[in-house]
């Protein structure tokens, strides 16, 4: 499934644009005059991320907001939190599983 990117949102509009769920947790830390790249997985509740939709979000991605970048979805793969760790986005997810890219794909056959 392909992330959605946004931009620039300011952080005092990052808890309306993320789904309920992740509101809580997505304004942790943040400054609220600042701006951040908002990248949105898929966030069903049997949805793993892997790898690869985070590989082209950052392909698609220019330059990130000054304030970096947040990934936001369901749980992600091992492969996915290294992709994003290379990139310095910080995670935002409802559940830690221990998932790989092959584990998820099995997963779903």
């Amino acid at each position: 499934m392909k992330a959605t990117i946004r931009e620039r949102v300011v952080g005092a509009k990052l808890r309306d644009a993320v789904p309920p769920l992740y509101r809580d947790e997505v304004v942790k830390g943040i400054d609220p005059a600042g701006f951040y790249t908002l990248v949105l997985c898929a966030h069903n509740p049997r949805d793993v991320i892997h790898s690869a939709p985070l590989i082209q979000a950052f392909r698609r991605l220019g330059t990130p907001a000054e304030n970096g970048v947040i990934v936001v979805g369901t749980v992600f793969t091992e492969e996915a939190l290294a992709i994003a760790a290379e990139h310095g986005a910080r995670i935002v997810s409802l559940h830690k599983a221990k998932w790989t890219d092959e584990s998820a794909r099995q997963r779903q056959l």
